[in-house]
């Protein structure tokens, strides 16, 4: 691959030379005709500890530009007397250690023309902390064949680099440039001026942000790891948006940066200007970006100044603007979060739910709801039918993520007085949250004249405005709260089970030991014990017992009426009972029927228990694993 490589090289050198025979290559390089390089090939151009370097200088199309790291990062002292942007000095110093020869030609014997390094041409020189020269180059135009990377065998685009060094200065290279350094220093080197008005490389204490709509303060709490609003409100700020804030002010670029000279900003009333200012740990100054009003309503980009960077004036996007190309889009003023409301945390609460002891729910319906628990320690349990129960999980899991994680879709005033405008006067639901410190918490819900549901938590004034969805999530039905487990039965407590199926004779099952589950299976009159599929039947005996419904529905749910009607399985459970100290309290008969309806390709299952009120779905697995022909071999 090099060998071809070279030969190419070879003949496009003896092209553009004009006075070069034809040349061979027999061993893949130059060395046999031109003489051996100083630098070999396949060796890296330049080596030298990338930390001593301090200045770095440039020169080309009649610009100079000398660069300088200071305490404070690198800096531009001329032609513009700015910060440099540092992520061009590392693709600088990245380009020229990581630079490997690929080719070797004296420079006699080429036409510098050809290589633009008369016309054109690119001067670097790095110097360390006592000015000496760690690297001098020419960069010339990209040469016409690739490069191999030994590690992955990728193809990488070269470029013409003629050395100033005294030792190396007779050879011109071709080198390898996988991230063309070209682009970055083109265009009188005006990307070597840092395009970002804040240089975030220090840890922000507070944030200022000023413009039409008002004035905010922002100050990070160390201890809590968290930023606050603490102006105009005292707020807890969203993590999300600040994320946003924070990094899309370190993406901010501008399109375009001038000098102070080259740009004559109209005249503004200074409490016309937008501000956005940071203060750094350890500063008792802040660095205030101030954005000039847009030339017209329909202007993308405005201009600013940064406090300091005296000498620059930035053109920034006003506006956002779509993705290209795949790449993504460059941040703009309006992709930043701005405003109170952008960056206040628009859960409903920020509860944590180990520390609630109580809860209650008070709604249009005919009675509360009370949930409750006696320890952080303990499981919480339901009040329902008088006593307390394990509360359905589906519904409480609902509940806790709408108040601690359902978001506001709006917040309609912070200073809410006559709260019958919100409809909160009277709320159709409240929601009581009592700590185990008997802190609480009250969130009240109304639904104003244009029928938007809003909130408020009692004893503020503020008023937010939620997806009326997000309640339709809380179960506010006592029976809704019930433990979806149907039945505390216990497969060893079982005396028999009769199972009437539609199209089947009746199915009976009697256990002839109180402690082993021995069974007599009996069927249409015939003994069929011989034929009861053991693990069959026992798998049918756990689904049974450990039976739970999908949702509780009303007694008169329509859907359920209907189809158990008409059922497709009935079973009537006779089993025996204890009381709580294990006394033998007597023989109990339930009776389970199941129906179903059929909706598209699928069917919905409804059941119900004799002597509950309330119907409820089943999974339709559940349905068939009740049927199983519990007959025949597995």
């Amino acid at each position: 691959m090099r060998s071809l490589s070279f030969t190419l090289l070879l003949i496009f050198l003896a092209l553009v030379g004009g006075g070069l025979a034809t040349l061979r290559l027999a061993e893949g390089n130059l060395s046999r005709i031109f003489g051996a390089p100083p630098t070999a090939i396949g060796e890296p151009l330049y080596d030298f500890d990338a930390g001593q370097t301090r200045v770095i200088g440039l020169r080309g199309n009649g610009v100079s530009a000398y660069c300088k790291l200071t305490d404070d990062g690198w800096w531009v002292d001329s032609p513009w007397n700015d910060r440099m942007d540092p992520r061009v000095a590392q693709s600088i110093l990245t380009f020229t250690l990581g630079a490997r020869v690929e080719g070797a030609i004296p420079t006699d014997k080429i036409e510098s023309a050809n290589v633009a390094f008369d016309d054109g041409r690119i001067d670097v020189r790095i110097g360390d902390v006592d000015q000496e020269a760690l690297a001098k180059f020419r960069l010339g135009h990209r040469t016409p064949w690739l490069g191999i990377d030994p590690e992955t065998g990728e193809n990488i685009p070269t470029i013409f680099v003629e050395p100033r060094d005294r030792s190396r200065k007779d050879y011109t290279y071709a080198c390898t440039d996988p991230g063309d350094i070209h682009a970055l220093l083109t265009d009188g080197f005006k990307r070597v001026r840092d395009h970002h008005p804040f240089k975030l490389n220090r840890n922000v204490e507070t944030i200022r942000i000023k413009n039409r709509v008002g004035e905010l303060q922002l100050a990070f709490e160390p201890e809590r790891d968290h930023w606050k609003i603490s102006k105009p409100l005292d707020l807890k700020t969203d993590r999300e948006a600040m994320v946003r804030l924070l990094q899309g002010l370190l993406d901010l670029e501008a399109i375009n940066v001038f000098g102070a000279s080259e740009v004559t900003l109209p005249t503004v009333d200074p409490e016309a200007l937008d501000q956005i200012a940071l203060q750094f740990y350890g500063s008792t100054e802040e660095v205030v970006l101030e954005i000039h009003p847009p030339e017209t309503p329909e202007s993308p980009t405005v201009f600013a100044r940064v406090s300091d960077r005296p000498n620059a004036v930035f053109e920034l996007l006003r506006t956002a603007v779509p993705s290209t190309g795949g790449e993504k889009a460059p941040v703009s003023l309006a992709d930043l979060p701005l405003s109170v409301n952008d960056l206040r945390d628009p859960t409903l609460t920020s509860i944590n739910p180990r520390q609630v002891r109580t809860i209650v729910i008070a709604s249009a319906a005919d009675e509360n709801i009370l949930i409750s628990r006696e320890h952080p320690s303990h499981p919480p349990r339901v009040k329902l039918d008088g006593r307390f129960q394990i509360p359905n999980a589906t519904a409480l899991a609902a509940l806790m993520s709408v108040v601690t994680e359902g978001r506001v879709t709006g917040f309609v005033t912070d200073t809410a007085t006559d709260l019958s405008a919100y409809g909160l006067n009277a709320p159709f639901l409240s929601l009581r949250f009592i700590g185990f410190d008997d802190g609480s918490i009250q969130l009240d819900f109304g639904q104003n004249k244009d029928g938007e549901t809003l909130a408020m938590r009692k004893g503020s004034t503020t008023v937010v405005k939620i997806d009326p969805a997000m309640l339709g999530l809380i179960p506010l039905e006592v029976w809704q709260w019930r433990d979806t487990k149907l039945w505390d039965l216990s497969k060893y407590n079982i005396l028999s089970i009769e199972r009437l199926m539609r199209d089947t004779e009746p199915l009976r099952l009697e256990k002839l030991n109180p402690v082993l589950e021995n069974w007599v299976a009996k069927q249409g009159g015939e003994d069929r014990t011989a034929e009861l599929a053991t693990d069959r039947a026992d798998r049918f005996l756990d689904h049974l017992t450990g039976l739970h419904a999908l949702d509780w529905l009303k007694p008169d749910h329509p859907g359920a009426r209907a189809a158990l009607a008409d059922p497709d399985i009935v079973i009537k459970i006779l089993s025996r009972q204890f009381d709580a100290s294990g006394n033998d309290i007597g023989v109990q008969e339930q009776q389970l029927t199941i129906g179903s309806t059929p909706v598209g390709d699928s069917r919905i299952a409804y059941g119900s228990i004799e002597g509950q009120p309330h119907p409820f779905t089943i999974r339709n697995e559940g349905l068939e694993l009740l049927g199983v022909d519990l007959f025949g071999f597995d």
